[in-house]
């Protein structure tokens, strides 16, 4: 299985460039697997669905930090990384 394409918005870069190296690693771990696998029950374990859509959200424990990760499949073979968040 091929991996997708993937683009990712600015509400997720805000989060995500001011990760430490381990943590910003684990959440890239994250990511492939989601281009990877974007049907597995993993990647698709929490729908999200509101005024623009839905979306899946995937919580992440990353080096001692709680992380909620919220994609959506915009065509066959693209992801958007919509938002990164940090409890």
């Amino acid at each position: 299985m091929t991996s997708m394409e993937f683009t990712a918005t600015p509400e997720f870069l805000e989060v995500y460039t001011i990760l430490d190296d381990p943590t910003a690693e684990c959440v890239d771990r994250a990511i492939r697997r989601v281009l990877v696998q974007p049907d597995s029950a993993w990647a698709r374990q929490n729908r999200v669905v509101g005024e623009l859509g839905s979306s899946w959200l995937i919580a992440l424990r990353c080096h001692g930090h709680d992380l909620a990760l919220y994609w959506r499949q915009v065509e066959a073979e693209s992801v958007e990384l919509l938002l990164l968040l940090r409890q």
